[in-house]
């Protein structure tokens, strides 16, 4: 069974602040309450790009801040459960961000504001789509891709893509079942769980489940 090769693409991405900043927890919830979904998007999916060699106990931005700024572990730790790529929903995630705080307020009120420099600083990115010129045949020149593209590669196959595709698969698992036949390794790799490795550990899984290699059949 073949089909078309596989092309390695990535995204070229500007980040861009929006102007809004947080110093205390109930700026916080009112910055994440008004957002545009793009900001939310960005602080929840988008940290493994700024973190590409060790994501940490805390992989989005909202519950790395609570940790590192507001000294707020318990909140950290509820807003670093959630896993945007298996919820797809970006107002349910919101929704759950927001009851986080709001437990928060409730326990220990609105906290004195963090020092200057250290505000939660609202972004947004925007990108764009390009061909890396990496092409992959088979499962050994699929291998080689992925050794070979940048980390950030990785994260548009293997993470936004499961956001992307309607069946909330990745592309490489995509690829390895309708491509090859490899329907054993494509449903081990669509059910790793990525969201809390950093890119080159994911890499490294990835590539180690390939070499485990299923059964073309």
């Amino acid at each position: 069974m073949r089909s078309d090769p596989f092309a390695f693409r990535d995204a070229i991405r500007l980040t861009s602040p929006t102007g809004v900043a947080a110093a205390t927890l109930r700026e916080f919830r009112i910055g994440i309450e008004s957002a545009d979904p793009e900001v939310i998007h960005h602080h929840l999916r988008e940290t493994p790009l700024r973190f590409p060699l060790q994501i940490g106990n805390y992989p989005n931005d909202f519950a790395l801040w609570a940790n590192v700024n507001l000294k707020n572990t318990t909140l950290a730790e509820r807003l670093a459960v959630l896993d945007p790529f298996h919820e797809r929903d970006i107002e349910e995630l919101r929704e759950r961000v927001i009851e986080s705080i709001e437990i928060a307020l409730d326990y220990q009120g609105n906290h004195q504001a963090v020092l200057p420099g250290h505000e939660f600083f609202f972004s947004r990115s925007f990108s764009t789509e390009i061909e890396l010129g990496t092409i992959a045949y088979d499962l050994e020149t699929l291998i080689d891709g992925i050794h070979s593209v940048p980390a950030s590669s990785l994260f548009f196959h293997l993470y936004e893509s499961r956001l992307r595709n309607e069946d909330g698969r990745d592309d490489l698992s995509q690829w390895l079942r309708s491509g090859l036949g490899a329907i054993d390794v494509a449903e081990r790799l669509s059910d790793l769980d990525f969201y809390l490795l950093s890119l080159e550990d994911c890499r490294s899984v990835v590539v180690e489940l390939l070499n485990d290699g299923g059964t073309v059949r």
